[in-house]
């Protein structure tokens, strides 16, 4: 068995499998918190970690920029410029780390005073400090490494130390957690976790690249377009991040905590995918800058693969969203969690936002990043302003729907720009693909509004559950082979 292949399997099994982890422990987590330490708090450390979560966004431009750099040198096995983009990758990484600090202090005086939460101070304070410099010390030391593995094809490197580290970081808490220590101690363990997560990367590839030279680059080596790529980053760190921080402030971290609890599910649905697709996209630039004729049948197989894939997980969730709230939040009272619009609000998000994954990956491939920035800013700020002016009269179906209505544009975008521009082609396909989903997805709703889904058990919802996935993906899969007859004799190709 080749490399590739064995690296390509390997990426697809630890992907998809080390997320499944991940997310079953990613559950547990949530009841624990709400549990222990009640919705207020498990609002308040959910507001902050989806605060960070959305700023490590901000190497992702550098690390976009980098990918597309390596390609190439990697493809043609140019050690001199690999090292060379490395370098440079290196450098601005260790910029902004000094701006994400800076950050992280900004965010620590000011989030304990502009929160609506009973927590205190100093807890809010301390909580803010520890979350942030863990992305403080990924920034420094890890995440060039992350890259190199990522375009090399060993993206199941990353997910197998993702998982380990996830693993250890959620026994800590739950134990923790239980224990009722202060929240502010428990994540400084987080933090030390991810201190220990370095030493892990530093001793992997001083064994398995140490011919990369990270001293290598000149002053006048550039990323291209990274600027454009950190505008694009930026702008989705302010779009994903707008909904619970607008509750936070204009309503309470309590409302926060509903709105955690719909967004654990979608979230990790999405983690699912995105553990797949995050470790074979790699297979897009190589492909683009091989053959582009080429490159049409993976774009739109790999369209059809992961937005089916989304279009399968949405429908399934649509129906047992409801169900499945009810039994996590029993017996918790302190705020009502219960709310029959979210699914719907949710799934669409989703649904809109891997519309464009492909398209979106082609436009920075192709050398469209600076424009693609600035639509992603005018998406960002849509979504801000919206959510503001909906927050108080609609609460949390407000800022969901500021959210639907800001993604479309995007979608569009991106479109354009694969199809016509770099494909050189008609937009009948892609919106063929799009189409077949959406019209899945929307028989669903329209069917689910029909049928009274219950379950008195997570065993009965686990039964429920399956039947619904089973049927929907007979459905979907269906659909997808109809609207993209190829995909299914790329399939087998990629097998081979």
């Amino acid at each position: 068995m080749s490399e590739n292949k064995r690296n390509f399997k390997k990426n697809v099994i630890v992907g998809f499998g080390g997320q499944l982890i991940i997310i079953v422990l990613g559950i547990i987590i949530p009841r624990v918190m709400i549990t222990n330490y009640g919705s207020d708090i498990n609002g308040l450390v959910s507001t902050i970690t989806q605060i960070f979560t959305y700023m490590a966004l901000l190497e992702a431009g550098i690390g976009q920029a980098s990918r597309n750099e390596l390609f190439k040198p990697i493809s043609e096995n140019n050690r001199s410029e690999i090292s060379k983009v490395l370098s440079v990758s290196q450098q601005y990484y260790r910029k902004i780390t000094i701006i994400y600090g800076l950050g992280v202090l900004a965010l620590a005086t000011i989030l304990p005073g502009i929160l609506k939460s009973n927590v205190d101070w100093l807890t809010i304070f301390l909580v803010v400090i520890f979350e942030g410099l863990s992305g403080v010390v990924s920034f420094y030391f890890i995440e060039t490494i992350t890259v190199m593995l990522t375009v090399d094809g060993k993206g199941y490197i990353n997910n197998e130390i993702a998982v380990v580290n996830r693993i250890l970081t959620y026994v800590v808490k739950i134990v923790m957690a239980y224990l009722g220590i202060n929240i502010a101690i428990l994540q400084l363990a987080f933090f030390v976790l991810s201190v220990l997560k370095v030493f892990v990367y530093k001793a992997y590839f001083k064994k398995h690249y140490s011919w990369v030279e990270l001293t290598k680059a000149s002053d006048d080596h550039k990323l291209k377009d990274r600027n454009a790529y950190v505008i694009t980053e930026m702008a989705w760190t302010i779009f994903s991040s707008t909904d619970m921080i607008v509750l936070s402030i204009f309503i309470s971290t309590s409302i926060s905590s509903v709105y955690s609890v719909y967004n654990m599910i979608f979230s990790n649905l999405n983690v699912l995918l995105n553990g797949v697709y995050g470790n074979i996209c790699y297979m897009l630039g190589q492909k683009y800058h091989e053959d582009l004729k080429e490159y049409e049948k993976i774009h739109d197989s790999f369209t059809t693969l992961f937005l089916g894939g989304m279009t399968i997980m949405m429908c399934t969730a649509y129906l047992l969203c409801i169900p499945f709230v009810k039994l996590y939040t029993h017996g918790v009272t302190d705020i009502e969690y219960i709310y029959e619009g979210l699914p719907l609000l949710f799934c669409l998000t989703q649904l809109l936002s891997w519309s464009r994954y492909v398209s979106g990956n082609l436009t920075g491939i192709a050398g469209y990043a600076k424009q693609t920035s600035w639509i992603s800013m005018t998406e960002a700020i849509i979504n801000l302003v919206a959510s503001v002016l909906l927050v108080n009269r609609y609460g949390i179906l407000g800022v969901l729907f500021a959210t639907v209505i800001a993604l479309p544009l995007k979608v569009l975008w991106c479109v354009y720009i694969s199809d016509r521009k770099v494909m050189k082609r008609s937009y009948f396909k892609s919106i063929k693909i799009m189409g077949g989903n959406y019209l899945v997805f929307f028989a669903t709703v329209m069917l689910g509004n029909k049928l009274n889904i219950t379950a008195e058990n997570y065993i009965q919802f686990a039964f429920v559950g399956l039947l619904c996935f089973v049927a929907v993906s007979i459905v979907g899969i269906a659909v997808n082979v109809l609207m993209n007859p190829t995909f299914v004799q790329y399939a087998k190709k990629l097998k081979r």
